[in-house]
């Protein structure tokens, strides 16, 4: 749920100044999704056992998330630069 509300910030800034912000947004949703990715191994790396069991590594469940989520928040961004300029 994180992660979306801060898509959904990025994608509203990057709507209103453009291009000349791109870099601090995307340099942003990295170090968010590194937040992520540490407190949930902090946290709740109890829980990992059924994907573990399954024979699904963690570095595989990581790194379609993270991609997935990353993939996403760059295609929201094109999406708000083709439909939306900047003022």
């Amino acid at each position: 749920m994180l992660n979306l509300l801060v898509t959904l910030a990025c994608a509203f800034l990057f709507g209103e100044y453009g291009n000349r912000i791109f870099a601090v947004l995307f340099w942003f949703k990295i170090a968010t999704l590194a937040l992520v990715w540490y407190f949930t191994e902090q946290y709740k790396k109890e829980e990992f056992y059924y994907y573990l069991n399954l024979g699904v590594s963690k570095t595989f469940l990581w790194t379609t998330t993270l991609g997935f989520d990353l993939s996403l928040f760059l295609f929201g961004l094109i999406q708000v630069h083709k439909f939306f300029k900047p003022i």
